[in-house]
């Protein structure tokens, strides 16, 4: 039965009634808040099941560690100049003019960021197997209608991603003394058996396929300004064609960042003198935005 008190028409019993519970009692803020405690205890949940499936996505696990590698590389540099600040910070808290004693032992962030360099290079040992497939898929000729600066290009490309990664397997396994040392001998002989030289020349093929990319790109935009320019005289532009337009040129200056951002860390590893003012924060910040849109495409595609 219900309670007779909260009937209406009930004659009163006479004894004091407790005050119906207002709107923002505890219990009735538990009950509307669930839902968004509820969300933010499974966004853990969503977080790793996303990341579980941009790792599994083809590339996925590449741009990942690439993008994070570079990151930490950014942020191991901005630790060892966050030093004077920290000390000045101290001296204002504490109101002296003594220095605290700092923690020498060797930085957590950039020993994560050496461990996962050493694994991107391990895990490249296996790179050839693409390239080989791109160079054969490549042999064929080019595709029906695709332009012939395009396709001479991307077998340049090829080529020269190949020695880069074929040059880097021979130093790697020669460093781990996989490789005999008479096979690289007349590349280590000179710099006492390194094999800094080999390191050398695989950047250098490394640096002439980042600049592809821009032959590649250049010669896109110019195709593409030949087309709208044909379509304008044949049809005049339409919203659906502007749209089409904005959505090309996105795509195109997102391209144009990657060999933008890539291009002073190969020129960098590429000279035997290196760059002047170069250091680990420049490498850091080149090497994070040049793999942040392909990282942040895949993490949207995980959404779906």
């Amino acid at each position: 039965m219900s309670d007779p008190v909260a009937e209406p028409g009930a004659p009163s019993s006479g004894v004091t009634e407790l005050p119906p519970a207002q709107e923002k009692s505890i219990a009735t803020e538990t009950k509307k808040r669930a839902p968004t405690l509820a969300r933010l205890a499974a966004t853990p949940d969503r977080v790793i099941l996303r990341l579980n499936k941009l790792l599994a996505s083809p590339g996925g696990l590449s741009a990942f560690l690439s993008t994070f590698n570079y990151t930490l590389y950014l942020l191991a540099y901005l630790e060892t100049k966050s030093t004077p600040l920290r000390i000045r910070l101290y001296q204002l808290l504490n109101r002296t003019s003594s220095v605290p004693a700092l923690n020498t032992e060797p930085s957590h962030i950039a020993a994560l960021g050496s461990l996962l360099s050493s694994t991107r290079t391990t895990l490249r040992l296996f790179g050839l197997f693409p390239m080989y497939a791109w160079l054969r898929q490549l042999s064929q000729g080019p595709k029906p209608g695709q332009d012939q600066v395009l396709y001479a290009t991307a077998v340049t490309q090829a080529v020269l991603y190949t020695t880069f990664q074929f040059l880097e397997n021979v130093a790697v396994l020669t460093d781990h003394k996989i490789l005999p040392a008479a096979y690289t001998a007349r590349w280590t002989a000179a710099s006492g058996g390194k094999t800094a030289k080999i390191y050398l020349w695989s950047y250098r093929a490394w640096m002439g396929g980042v600049l592809c990319d821009f032959v590649r790109l250049f010669r896109e935009a110019q195709l593409e300004r030949v087309k709208r320019s044909q379509r304008a005289q044949s049809q005049g532009g339409s919203e659906v064609s502007v749209k089409e337009d904005e959505e090309v040129d996105r795509k195109w200056y997102a391209q144009m960042v990657v060999p933008l951002s890539w291009l002073p860390v190969a020129a960098q590893f590429s000279l035997e003198s290196g760059i002047p003012g170069f250091n680990l924060g420049i490498m850091g910040a080149c090497g994070a935005l040049a793999g942040l849109g392909r990282t942040a495409d895949l993490w949207a595609s995980t959404a779906e």
